[in-house]
């Protein structure tokens, strides 16, 4: 997965927390044995064990989390005090192991604004490598975090900003579009979603945001079809049919219209062709909506020809087919209705 994440052109990778145990750092530095070109990064409470745990793997980055709002302090047992004495000594015992230190405002859509922006000129006074704000809860919205972007670059024009979005109230591709293009130097995503809850901003959807919306072109996107179809497999998350980007159906056409003009231009009612993440351009699907044109289209390339008396047969024949079954019409049961069609007709 790492070499294929690699391959797709990210930037770093965030590859494990080491506290979880000794098979975690081992993983963590077989992934660092690749040398690949994305930065390795790990992922680490605010202890110094935790940091040292970290530095045993040999990747060059670290990230550390501190709660900041007042709700998850309470949980965790924690005040304001804490973080202001903690943050500091984390931070410089962090560099004595790694080159990059990022540190993390977690819960920051529910944190004071106030005490918001004390962490973050904390943590610029330190000279932390990024800030990582932490959407935890899936609560900002894309104004709200533009206003919030907008804010913290009039302050701190050269911090790099780190978004981490989680899909709790199906916002986190948005929002992560929305930091990228407010100012944002890094967006934390993961293949197909998956995280906590809801899960996180997905990487295939950002990425293909930013290649079809902002022009980003960094990225070689025909990877990842299949960088999503391997981590669905073992993660044992199959990928829904209407999933953005990698689903079965969102570069299918029923309807008429769109059908016909699909089969002239690909893109005519899709946002982009789908061989550029590795799948084919467009394909048109059989139902009550479909129209004559894709129905011949079909035909045409299986190289089976029908007469326009018959064309008209098979057509309806579909659309009563897709209404009892209450489904789409496979190809295979087209070309057998077609078979039946011809004799008969």
């Amino acid at each position: 997965m790492a070499r294929m994440l690699d391959s797709v052109g990210i930037d770093e990778m965030e590859v494990g927390t080491p506290a979880m145990g000794e098979e975690v750092c081992e993983t963590i530095r077989q992934i660092v044995k690749l040398r690949l070109n994305s930065r390795i990064c790990v992922w680490s409470r605010a202890l110094e064990e935790d940091i040292e745990k970290g530095a045993s793997t040999g990747a060059e980055a670290i990230h550390i989390a501190f709660p900041v709002s007042f709700r998850q302090l309470g949980a965790m047992g924690k005040d304001w005090t804490w973080v202001e004495q903690r943050l500091a000594r984390i931070v410089e015992h962090a560099k004595k192991y790694f080159r990059y230190v990022s540190v993390g405002a977690q819960d920051a859509s529910r944190c004071d604004l106030e005490q918001l922006f004390r962490f973050i000129d904390m943590a610029d006074n330190l000279r932390v490598s990024r800030i990582r704000l932490a959407d935890t809860v899936g609560l900002f919205t894309p104004l709200s975090l533009m206003s919030l972007l907008e804010q913290i670059r009039r302050i701190y024009p050269a911090l790099p900003i780190d978004f981490h979005g989680h899909n709790d109230l199906g916002m986190a591709t948005a929002n992560a579009l929305t930091a990228w293009q407010c100012g944002a130097t890094d967006l934390s995503v993961t293949v197909n979603g998956l995280g906590e809850r809801a899960g996180n901003a997905a990487l295939e959807e950002v990425v293909m945001s930013l290649s079809q919306v902002v022009k980003v072109k960094k990225y070689e996107t025909t990877g990842l079809f299949s960088l999503c179809s391997y981590v669905a497999s073992i993660s044992r998350r199959p990928i829904p049919d209407c999933k953005p980007v990698t689903g079965n159906l969102v570069f299918s056409h029923e309807s008429g219209v769109h059908a016909k003009c699909t089969i002239k231009d690909p893109i005519a009612f899709q946002a982009f062709d789908g061989k550029l993440v590795g799948r084919e351009s467009a394909s048109n699907v059989f139902g009550k909506h479909s129209g004559k044109a894709s129905v011949k289209h079909f035909l045409e390339e299986r190289n089976l020809k029908i007469s326009e008396s018959q064309l008209s047969v098979l057509l309806t024949r579909i659309k009563v087919m897709a209404q009892e079954n209450k489904r789409g019409v496979m190809p295979s049961e087209v070309v057998r209705v077609y078979q039946n069609v011809v004799k008969c007709v």
